[in-house]
Formats: structure tokens, C-alpha cells, sequence
């Protein structure tokens, strides 16, 4: 786990909120509090959309949406003049990408060893925060997944153009 200020918060807020960057990306929870808080979860509501819906959209119950399919909503919650006083998005790297990643590690980890990557993007007090995370199915002492989640979410915001540092 890896703690990162960004030092470009807008270009990162345009990022998140006005592009299509992390919609691929599930969200587990938004919380957005601005003159009235907004809680999002993001987990798939069971028996709202027939099998044949879940199917043809590729998603499965028991997941969470795509980002990109509440983006807009989170959005018209943000914007406006005023900052909100705080938010928190749990975005969870893309099932299929996770064991793209898992496979290409020369480690002790298999896919199904994984049960989420996440990255917390977190806004107080004017200042934006990344937090990484790597939650496995099983106990181990082997930290170099999660070491190499952290470097994948660094090189992601290099990438980006977006200057971030460690918080210690």
C-alpha cells in the first residue's frame, strides 16, 4: 500500500470526472459531500436488470459497475463553484486486467490468488489523495504483488501527466 498526494488536482480532477480514463474501472463507493452528502454503492443491485440485461452490458452480479456508468452522476454532484467539502471514489482495477497483471508478474500469485486491486482517491481539506490496495483470497507474507500494484498505480499517473508524491 502506497499513500500518494497529487500536486495537480485539477488536471487529475478532469481526469477522473470529465474523461473516460477510469470507467473501465469498478467503483465499490462514492461518498460526496458538498451542502448534502451523496453515498453511492456501487455494487450491482440484484434482480434489477434480467440475466439477458447483466449479459448483453457484461456485467455479473456480485460485481461492482463500471465507473464509467455513474462518471456523469458523480460529476453534476461536483461540479459548481464551490469545492466539495470532501469525497472518497473505491475504484477497483478492471477483473480482466487484474489477471493480465497477476500474469505478467514473474511472483508466487496466480489470478485467483487476487480479490481486488483498488485505488482510493480521496479529496479534504483542498488536498487530493491516492491510497493503493491489494486485497488477496489468502493469507501470505509475500508483499511484491502489492509492491508491484503500487508502482502499476505511480506509473499510471506518470502516464497521465499527473505529478503525485509519496506520503510518508
Amino acid at each position: 500500500m502506497v499513500g500518494l498526494k497529487v500536486l495537480d488536482v485539477k488536471k487529475c480532477m478532469n481526469q477522473l470526472l470529465a474523461t473516460d480514463c477510469f470507467d473501465r474501472w469498478q467503483l465499490a463507493e462514492a461518498k460526496i459531500i458538498t451542502y448534502v452528502s451523496y453515498v453511492i454503492d456501487g455494487h450491482l443491485t440484484e434482480e434489477y436488470m434480467t440475466g439477458e440485461e447483466m449479459e448483453a452490458e457484461g456485467l455479473q452480479q456480485g460485481e461492482c459497475v463500471p465507473y464509467g456508468r455513474v462518471r456523469p452522476l458523480c460529476f453534476d454532484m461536483i461540479k459548481g463553484k464551490r469545492v466539495p467539502k470532501n469525497f472518497r471514489f473505491v475504484l477497483q482495477f478492471p477483473k480482466q486486467e487484474v489477471a493480465d497483471f497477476v500474469g505478467n508478474l514473474q511472483g508466487n500469485f496466480t489470478p485467483g490468488d487476487v480479490a481486488n486491486l483498488t485505488m482510493n482517491v480521496s479529496f479534504s481539506e483542498g488536498g487530493l489523495f491516492v491510497t493503493t490496495g491489494c486485497t488477496l483470497r489468502m493469507f501470505s507474507m509475500d508483499k511484491s504483488l502489492e509492491q508491484e500494484w503500487d508502482l502499476k498505480v505511480m506509473e499510471l499517473f506518470r502516464k497521465m501527466e499527473i505529478t503525485v508524491e509519496k506520503i510518508t
